[in-house]
């Protein structure tokens, strides 16, 4: 089997929740662009992998796979180690981490999902099997917004099946996060996990260490599953002095892209729960390896998505490989990209998601996607405008 083609394919489809745009400062067009890389074989079989960078800069993704791609032509997509370390070599000079890891990760996913259909077993059987049947998954969205209608969504989540939730705690003032966790707390109660992030990798006013350890400690109260990003994702030492410090879970990584960003998480004793995303970390090998880093030093595993429906299944499939893997997240904002790509549904059961069977990923590219979710220039996460509003001024 050889590789005759990698295309990147840019599709935008209207994005969240009614209102929920107004209180953000992305997507301004009310559209939301993803990226999932398409590698066609000479055998027929194609496969399909996604990097979480095409939501920030959509075209400059098509054009590095486009270049990527006369690196790839002509290769057996089975040998997928070999491809990584191409793809490594071809971008060493200029993109060690960040957006190249990124994209070089989206087109490792697509090989797995090549050799997993060429092979007719799930890929996380091709990355050491499944060690879980089932893993908790919780609903994540709780942006910022007035009460009665942030009681509607937590409801709806309760209805839907979700055993734990997580909010958003970004841009607000210390007293109002207090007064919105606490809410949340009681709307839930005690029985539905709840966590919380601050979001502090796409903060322009990230809170100092000092700040943080002040507000997680006004939060102990309410038994939280997790405090994600409690302050600037790349202040090492401030994650874990916060860690030190206060008695909640902390949480963090998803912005990850390398190994070497790992590692600083890590030396520094900085996170209780690590959150990688396969879509960014650089595929579901740098996914599987982040683990078993933190696996040797006794830190739990979170799968971050937020990306369409390929990279959704990318990095559930990496989590069930993976033994110390304990939550899933599940995006809940309605985003036709994402249920549209999956063979079968994502259902839950007792607040759980069971493991993937279709061959690959159990993904498939929908009929006419291009056609029906074409790309719209400028649908991409912007900072345009940002204050949009007060947003701590709830209408309780």
């Amino acid at each position: 089997m050889k590789i005759t083609s990698v295309k990147c394919l840019l599709l935008s489809a209207p994005y969240a929740i009614p209102g929920d745009l107004e209180r953000e400062f992305c997507f301004a067009d009310g559209y939301r662009t993803i990226s999932v890389i398409k590698i066609e074989t000479d055998e027929g079989i194609y496969g399909l992998g996604e990097t979480y960078i095409g939501v920030f800069a959509p075209e400059a993704t098509r054009a590095v796979v486009q270049q990527l791609e006369v690196d790839l032509i002509g290769r057996d997509p089975m040998n997928i180690a070999g491809i990584a370390n191409i793809l490594k070599l071809a971008t060493y000079y200029w993109g060690r981490f960040g957006m190249s890891a990124s994209i070089a990760g989206g087109i490792e996913m697509a090989l797995w999902d090549i050799k997993g259909k060429a092979l007719g077993v799930p890929v996380h059987q091709l990355l050491g099997g499944k060690v879980h049947d089932h893993i908790p998954a919780y609903a994540s969205g709780g942006n910022n917004k007035p009460f009665p209608e942030l009681k509607a969504e937590m409801l709806e989540y309760q209805k839907l099946g979700f055993g734990a939730v997580k909010i958003r705690i970004n841009y607000l003032q210390p007293h109002e996060i207090v007064e919105k966790v606490a809410f949340c707390r009681e709307v839930l109660g005690r029985d539905t996990g709840l966590g919380v992030d601050a979001c502090q990798g796409v903060n322009p006013k990230a809170w100092n260490y000092k700040e943080a350890i002040g507000i997680v400690r006004s939060l102990e109260p309410y038994d939280l599953l997790f405090v994600e990003e409690p302050c600037e994702v790349t202040d090492y030492k401030g994650f874990a002095k916060i860690r030190a410090e206060t008695e909640c879970v902390i949480a963090g990584g998803e912005t990850v892209s390398s190994l070497v960003e790992a590692e600083n998480y890590l030396e520094a004793g900085a996170l209780d729960l690590f959150q990688p995303d396969a879509a960014l970390i650089g595929g579901l090998g740098a996914f599987r390896r982040v683990a078993q880093m933190c696996e040797r030093k006794f830190i739990k595993i979170a799968v971050h998505t937020w990306a369409g429906g390929v990279g959704i299944m990318g990095n559930y499939h990496a989590a069930f490989a993976t033994p110390n893997c304990t939550l899933l997240e599940l995006p809940n904002n309605p985003y036709p990209l994402r249920e549209e790509f999956l063979i079968k549904p994502l259902t839950l059961v007792d607040g759980r998601i069971s493991a993937p069977t279709e061959p690959g990923l159990g993904v498939r590219l929908p009929e006419d996607v291009e056609k029906r979710y074409p790309y719209r220039p400028g649908s991409f996460y912007s900072t345009v405008g940002y204050p949009k509003k007060n947003l701590g001024a709830f209408n309780k």
